[in-house]
């Protein structure tokens, strides 16, 4: 029972922590101190875990990691919005 608890608030206190970023790039031009390179990595982490998570029956964890997949998925596509589809005039 304890080890569901201790993975039910780990997963929670996850997810929660990406919410803060994935609110901020919503709007226009909001991602200039993001590193794609390093939300790829997290997505990718975040992908493995999922797989893992899943393949071993720990669904705590391969729900959580799958959450956090979309939420990194939706950070990269702002990123990717800012940069390429509406960049800033004048850069």
């Amino acid at each position: 029972m304890i080890e569901v608890i201790l993975a039910t608030i780990g997963a929670t206190l996850s997810t929660v922590s990406n919410i803060p970023q994935v609110w901020k790039v919503r709007k226009l031009h909001t991602t200039d101190d993001f590193h794609s390179h390093s939300v790829v990595m997290h997505l990718v982490a975040a992908l493995t875990w999922a797989a893992y998570g899943f393949i071993l029956e720990l669904y705590i964890l391969g729900v959580e990691s799958a959450i956090v997949s979309i939420m990194y998925v939706l950070i990269l596509c702002a990123i990717i919005r800012d940069r390429w589809w509406c960049p800033k005039p004048g850069v």
